[in-house]
């Protein structure tokens, strides 16, 4: 493979990765500010917590892969996940002020922070493990 086809593919890359950030940013704000009242509700204990971690752990390692250049840059990762956290924090406050039927819950954010934190775990061992091995 040419120098230029590899860096052509990473550009690619690049731009998918950022496609999916985007849009799993956008799917995070409607799920947490539109009501689906609609929607039947299924009760599993801690499913909600679970839901934001899972959440707030995939945003982290989305944002983290945009930019290949930054992959070994530890201050670009934990930049993200300070960002993940204050987005967190900021979708529940916004809950409770925007929403009729969604309230800010302290144990949502801090599921979101704990999935952003393992997020970056997460990131730091794909970017270490796997992309060092083809970038």
């Amino acid at each position: 493979m040419h120098f230029y086809q590899v860096k052509i593919i990473k550009r690619l890359s690049e731009l998918n990765f950022l496609s999916l950030a985007i849009t799993w940013t956008v799917l995070i704000t409607i799920a947490s500010l539109v009501s689906f009242n609609t929607v039947p509700k299924v009760n599993l204990p801690g499913n909600d917590k679970s839901v934001h971690f899972l959440f707030y752990l995939i945003f982290v390692v989305f944002w983290g892969l945009v930019k290949r250049q930054s992959y070994f840059k530890i201050k670009y990762d934990l930049l993200i996940v300070a960002f993940a956290i204050l987005y967190g924090i900021i979708i529940e406050i916004l809950q409770g002020v925007l929403t009729k039927t969604r309230e800010a819950d302290f144990y949502d954010a801090l599921a979101n922070s704990l999935g952003a934190i393992v997020g970056f775990i997460t990131l730091y061992w794909v970017k270490n493990k796997i992309f060092s091995k083809f970038f």
